[in-house]
Formats: C-alpha cells, structure tokens, sequence
C-alpha cells in the first residue's frame, strides 16, 4: 500500500482538487518527505459539501439494516488490508508498528459495533391520554463535517464516519495535514464495500480547509478532535449560525498511586500511560500523583520501567516509542521542559538536556541526526506552579511526579485545572475504587488499568476537554436528533 498524493475524494472518487497549493507531508522518522497533498481552497470544501448534500436524501432513506451491512462488509476489507493501513499510518504518523496494527483493528470493531448499531436506532410511545398518539423518533442531522486528528489517522476516520454513517448521515472529512494518506485510503475502500458516492467524501489541506468547511451553511453537525483552543473556535463558529458541535479536545490526565497497590505493576503500567505513543495522546499522563507513604519507592521502580522507552525506527521489532511528528512540536515539548527546569523543577528520570548537536545527536537513544524528531522521555518532580508545564496539555514523552497525603488530597488535586478528560488510579482497595470513581471528574475514569477503550464505551470529557461522545450507543446517538411526533383525535 502507497501514499496518494495530489487527490482529494469527492462523490466516490479520487479527483483532481480545484487547488494548485500542495503541502508536503513529511515522515517523522526521517524528516524526509513522503509526499503531497492538495491544499484545499474553499471551492474544494463546496464541491465536496455539495456532493455529500446531494447524497443525503437517497442515503437517509436507505433502510438502516442496509447502511449497517456496507458498513460490515467495510470492516472486512478493513481487516483484509489492515498490515498496509498499519504500515501506512506509521510511516505518516511515527507510531509504532505493534499500535497501528492494534489500531487497524480497533477500526474495524469500531466499524462492526456500528454496523450493529444501525437499525437499533428506535423510538418511543409516549403515553398523553386515550385520544393522542404521541412518539419520537430519530432523525439523522444531515451532512457532517468531520475534522480529524493526525495522531491516529485510521482509527479517527473510522470511528466519526462509521457512528455518522450508521445513523444516516453524510461526511465531508478535513484530516490533518501531518498524517492524512490512510484517510484517503479508507474512502476508497469504503466505496469497494459499496457506500454510495457522495456519502463519505475528504478533502485535504490546512487550517483555511478546515474554517471553509465549519462555515459552511450546509453542514449540518461539525465533530472535531484536537486542541481545545481551536475547538473554541470551531464551537463560536457553529453557535453562531446554529449547527451542532461535537468535540473531544485536550486533557491533562492524572494518574493517582496509593500505597496500598501493586507497586511493581503500577509502575509497568504508569510508563505505558505517561510514554506510549511518545506521549502524543490526549489520554497520556501527563501528571503522576503519589502517596507520600510510596513516593520514593515508586519514584524509584517508574524510573525503571521507563528506562526502556527509548525513541527508535517505528517498523523495527521490539520498538515502544516513535519519533514526535514534527520538529515543531518535538521544539514545543522541549521548550516546555527547558521553562520547567529552569523554575526549579528536579530531573527524577529519563535523561536531559538532549545531546549536543540540534535535533538529537543519535546519543542516549536521542536520535535525530537522520532528521527524526526524537526524544527521550522526561520525568519531572517538584514543579514550581509557575512553570508552564503545570498548565499545558504536553503531548510529548514528560510526566510530571507530585506527592499526596491521603485519599482527599489526591481526588481534589486531580480535579484541579481546566481539563476532564481521564484519569487513573492505582489501589488494593475495592472501597476506595468505588470512591475514585465517584469522585474524579473526568470523561473516563479507569482503576488498575489506563487507557482501556473499547467500541462500545463512549469517550470523552468534561469541562475543557470536549462536548458530546464518541463510541459506544452514546456515540451513534450523537448523530441523531429526536423529533417528536403527535397526533390527537377528538374524543
């Protein structure tokens, strides 16, 4: 499987975009370029919205249990082709080659719950007296403008359009242009599996692509993943001309440790939230709070369960943490870092400053001499509140070590600050389990296990970190609208 370049997808199929602009697309691996893609203008966005406007009638009628078999018939060709999609999407993203597989998968489960899901769209009966017939149904909104994340190009594709597809609805995706040659893939197998042209359309290209499409007065429903600065906008945009908004944006996620744990296994486990994916997750831990009673030993095991964490070539065996995906955002995390030590904060694991010689030196596991943009992961303690680093989301491979005293310190220090995506704990006991659970205010919250998602539990946050859900019967049901229903008759 090869990169398309110089496409975009438009009523079933690759075409030649109206934009001359091309944005190079780089692999993060090697800094060098994989290819192009057209920089849409806004009469791409409308060609693409009118198709998808066009196909919205014909496709909403399509009996549910039909939408629900291409749908199906979709996911085995996904699984089919899933070492290509795998292998593309760490070439474009820098993930590793045992995520993405675990990713193509994931799509296809996300594409087969909702294959499922699709003629369990019901109504009610609502009982108002003998002489009214009064019920609900659901309608879909109509076209959908999808914007995705580059941090996992597949599965992002795969899990907005098989909720909005399943529910009757037509898509126009913007993928971000960092990681977006599986999205076009994905089009192009959805259109073998036999979704009509004009249901699921892509348009490439930048921020311009992505303010065309939300603007636009046929777009019916706008989800986005990404930042939240750039969700606000998007939200003021559709409030403003009343279309509806789904977002799943940034986090900050705790992760707490009591005393009472498996210590050996928290640490395992904390490693792989704080450095898997380099940290380029919204779910990452980004803080690591721990009972005084444990801190140093704990301190002591994370900081050895981290030592394998070390960027390396995304395909080679046995690698467990890529490149970050640009030299921007791998400058950023460093710059967070650098502000961080300089306030005071203490190096308690990994290794810093990077190696002489800009961009990494291929030193301590710090490559980059090729033009890769790693780096090694970072472990701060006692971080000054001024530091930026407490504030900002990181999404890079840096955690940050804070202390606790008991149980009620823990839930209201991880409560603290604007985001509400996830959060974890690590404990012995069932009771406090139960009262983590409670009391931690966040989207998804997880006891002695981080990041465990599934096609059918919903996903997302509170607060800063988004509106609405994805995954699970909650996600489908984004895509829908009720419409009340009443007859009455004269007694």
């Amino acid at each position: 499987m090869h990169p398309i370049s110089d496409r975009v997808f438009l009523a079933g199929a690759l075409r030649a975009p109206r934009s001359e602009v091309r944005i190079t697309v780089l692999n993060p691996s090697t800094g060098q370029p994989l290819g192009e893609i057209p920089d849409g203008t806004a009469a791409d966005v409308d060609d693409a919205v009118a198709a998808a406007a066009g196909a919205a009638g014909a496709w909403s009628a399509t009996p549910a249990r039909e939408r629900g078999a291409v749908l199906a018939r979709l996911a085995g060709l996904l699984r089919e082709h899933a070492e290509g999609f795998a292998r593309l999407d760490s070439q474009d993203s820098g993930r590793t080659l045992a995520e993405t597989r675990a990713q193509a998968t994931r799509s296809a489960e996300q594409l087969e719950y909702c294959a499922g899901a699709a003629d369990k769209l019901e109504g009610r009966v609502v009982p108002l007296g003998s002489n009214v017939f009064a019920a609900t149904v659901l309608e879909p909104y109509g076209v959908i403008g999808a914007l995705t994340p580059w941090n996992a190009p597949l599965l992002q594709i795969a899990q907005k359009t098989s909720h909005a597809l399943a529910a009757g609805n037509t898509v126009v995706v913007k993928p971000s242009p960092l990681a977006c040659f599986s999205t076009l893939h994905y089009a192009v197998l959805a259109g073998e599996a036999g979704l009509p042209a004009g249901v699921l359309n892509v348009v490439t290209g930048g921020a311009g692509t992505g303010q065309a499409l939300v603007a636009d007065g046929r777009v019916d429903k706008v989800t986005f993943t990404g930042s939240t600065a750039t969700g606000r906008q998007i939200a003021g945009v559709c409030g403003a001309r009343g279309a509806s908004v789904a977002l799943e944006l940034g986090g900050k996620c705790p992760l707490l440790v009591f005393a009472d744990a498996d210590l050996e296994h928290a640490a395992g486990e904390t490693a792989r939230a704080a450095f898997g994916t380099t940290g380029q997750s919204c779910v990452s831990a980004a803080r690591i709070l721990v009972e005084s009673a444990c801190y140093d030993e704990f301190t002591e095991r994370l900081v050895e369960a981290s030592a394998g964490f070390v960027g390396g070539d995304p395909f080679a065996p046995g690698t467990v943490m890529g490149p970050l995906i640009s030299a921007g955002a791998r400058e950023r995390v460093h710059a967070l870092v650098a502000d961080a030590r300089e306030a005071g904060a203490r190096l308690a694991g990994g290794s810093w400053p990077p190696p002489a010689g800009a961009r990494g030196g291929g030193g301590d596991g710090e490559r980059g001499g090729d033009g890769g943009f790693f780096m090694n992961p970072v472990l701060l303690a006692d971080v000054p509140e001024a530091a930026r680093i407490r504030r900002e989301e990181i999404f890079g491979p840096v955690t940050c070590l804070e202390r606790f005293e008991d149980e009620g310190e823990a839930i209201e220090s991880a409560n603290a600050g604007p985001y509400g995506l996830a959060a974890g704990a690590y404990t012995g006991s069932v009771a406090r389990a139960r009262r983590l659970q409670r009391g931690l205010k966040a989207g998804n919250v997880w006891i002695n296990c981080y990041k465990m998602l599934d096609p059918a539990l919903p996903f997302g946050g509170d607060k800063a970190s988004g509106i609405a859900r994805e995954c699970g019967i909650d996600g489908v049901l984004n895509f829908v609208k009720p419409k009340a229903l009443v007859d009455a008759f004269p007694t």
